[in-house]
């Protein structure tokens, strides 16, 4: 069966020519992958402030992007504690223990 012919005003018959550096095309086609578009209807949704939504993998838990950010604040004041010379032995107790449950998280999950 054949596609449904389109009305008059539904028909793209009209150009609009634009110029892009190469780098900014390089960004358009990356993004319209990403957004699993062809380019020029990734730009023409872009152009008329149609959404271009970006499909979300999913594997990211916010709870344990959470921990991971904790953690990574605890090594930073433990780095930052080691460059002015402090002693932070209890400080590695913390971390270890975070790192083992945040670790304990990740198996748990379906996640990478």
């Amino acid at each position: 069966m054949a596609r449904p012919k389109k009305q008059p005003f539904e028909k793209r018959d009209q150009r609009f020519n634009l110029r892009y550096t190469q780098a900014e095309i390089e960004h358009i086609r990356l993004a319209a992958q990403k957004a699993g578009l062809h380019p020029h209807e990734y730009a023409r949704r872009r152009s008329l402030s149609a959404p271009v939504a970006t499909p979300k993998s999913g594997r990211a838990d916010p709870a344990l992007i959470n921990e991971l950010n904790r953690i990574g604040v605890n090594l930073n004041q433990i780095a930052r504690a080691l460059n002015r010379g402090r002693e932070f032995e209890e400080d590695w107790d913390e971390l270890a223990f975070e790192l083992r449950r945040t670790l304990n998280l990740v198996m748990a999950s379906d996640g990478p």
